[in-house]
């Protein structure tokens, strides 16, 4: 059980799924030349994201558990933020949009996602710490008072 992982300039490595994740992933930040504290992850070639930073154990969780066998992959840097929801997707394929025109356009599109996440949620608390400024709402008539009014003769 293997998969094929793209990086650098049209670089493959085949891996091994039988290793659990946080095997998998230093070995891929070791041949791609990344830090040791960098975050990257895998986006299949349908353009989804393969989530291995998410995992809770990735000590004990076995890589086959979230990726298919025979399967290729592209390697990614997630960059964060100061908040965990401000991400920025980057490929360290070289030339991902020649290779792979609409990969590149959704990792643009995750970025963008992320980015609108965040500035929604901060938004939505900005709104919430506000003070109400609105003007008192006019009191509704009762059936009581609607009732009066058209014994009187008067218009609602």
């Amino acid at each position: 059980m293997f998969i094929t992982v793209r990086y650098g300039a049209n670089c493959r490595e085949m891996v091994n799924l039988q290793c659990r994740v946080l095997i998998l992933t230093a070995h891929m930040k070791s041949k791609c030349q990344c830090r040791p504290d960098d975050c990257i992850d895998l986006l299949d070639e349908t353009g989804t994201l393969m989530n291995l930073s998410k995992v809770e154990n990735p000590a004990s969780e076995f890589a086959s558990k979230y990726l298919r066998e025979r399967e290729r992959y592209i390697l990614i840097r997630i960059i964060r933020g100061e908040s965990s929801e401000a991400t920025c997707y980057e490929s360290l394929l070289e030339n991902l949009g020649k290779h792979h025109p609409d990969l590149a356009d959704r990792l643009q599109q995750l970025s963008a996602n992320a980015q609108m996440r965040h500035q929604w949620r901060r938004g939505s608390l900005q709104r919430r710490a506000q003070p109400l400024t609105s003007t008192p709402a006019r009191p509704r008539p009762t059936s009581q008072s609607k009732k009066s009014s058209e014994f009187k003769g008067t218009p609602r």
